[in-house]
């Protein structure tokens, strides 16, 4: 089956130097993403160009709307578009076409005026673009609550992104959001502790490779610290995995309904039958990562596993 897909992430602010580095690819190493082909990195391009930095473009515009700025306001919208895997493989000569069609939605949502970078990833599996806009209303507001609405709204903004890309690729299937499936996306806290891994990861085998004669004593040390952290958490991570297989295959269940709710019900499961692409998508990337894990701690050199096994057992 092939998904227009639509995905919106709010920000405050702290995160624009992070997601401009991976947007613009201005770092030199991904760990933190395997998928990422360095090779093909030259093909990425932009539909909106950023002037300065993803800061400063926010700064910028919120400045020149003089709007009441709070604490906790939402001051910028990292927006996903992409679709099915099979279908960018069946469409690859139309995906230009796709991510315009994609902007032209945008721009009548949220305001062509606010939307400051536009980035097509072609170096990763499946093309997708990266959308960032302030959340200013007509009247100069900041307020991503009135532009992007509810969890009701939000299956109204699914269902016109869906009527929109379908008009031109009627093969298209409307993606569920959890709202209706009932289905919790996988929570974030699993994603910041893997990145956290891969950080302990290179910092393992930096000092693997860099333990030498004249340095064995404290590159040595340096490497079972590193082990000492890194080992309760690969230990934990397959029954992470596992636990994501459980919460990406598992059903709705069953329940007690009124009459009137069981058309809805017959709804929510029929919806659920489709699976989650998007989901199993983010599983293939964990389970890459973990089985990157393994292959490093094999390398490990026998006595320092050891060492740092023994030193576990008797705690």
């Amino acid at each position: 089956m092939a998904y227009a897909i639509l995905r919106f992430a709010k920000h405050k602010g702290g995160a624009s130097k992070a997601l401009s580095a991976h947007h613009e690819r201005t770092k030199e190493i991904y760990a933190s993403n395997p998928d990422i082909d360095k090779n093909r990195t030259m093909q990425n391009y932009h539909i909106v160009t950023p002037r300065w930095s993803y800061e400063q473009e926010i700064r910028h515009r919120i400045r020149m709307a003089g709007c009441r700025v709070r604490k906790d306001s939402v001051k910028f919208v990292d927006t996903l578009i992409t679709t099915s895997p099979e279908f960018a493989k069946a469409h690859e000569s139309e995906m230009p076409e796709y991510f315009e069609r994609a902007l032209g939605f945008l721009k009548e949502r949220v305001g062509e005026e606010n939307i400051f970078s536009a980035v097509v990833h072609m170096d990763e599996r499946t093309p997708h673009m990266h959308l960032c806009f302030v959340p200013l209303t007509k009247d100069k507001r900041l307020s991503a609550k009135e532009i992007l609405g509810n969890k009701k709204n939000m299956i109204r903004w699914q269902d016109d992104f869906y009527a929109c890309m379908a008009e031109r690729w009627p093969e298209l299937e409307r993606g569920t959001p959890a709202v209706e499936t009932r289905r919790k996306h996988l929570p974030p806290q699993w994603y910041k502790k893997v990145t956290a891994m891969d950080a302990k990861l290179e910092q393992l085998e930096t000092a693997l490779n860099g333990i030498n004669v004249l340095n064995t004593g404290k590159k040595r040390e340096e490497a079972v610290a590193l082990l000492a952290q890194l080992l309760p958490e690969v230990e934990s991570f397959q029954a992470e995995i596992q636990r994501m297989q459980a919460a990406v295959s598992q059903p709705l269940s069953m329940q007690r309904c009124s009459a009137e709710e069981n058309e809805a019900l017959k709804d929510e499961l029929t919806a659920e039958r489709r699976k989650s692409a998007e989901q199993r998508a983010k599983l293939t990337v964990l389970e890459t990562r973990y089985k990157r894990a393994e292959k490093l701690l094999d390398g490990v050199p026998k006595e320092l596993l050891k060492q740092q096994m023994d030193s576990r057992q008797e705690r």
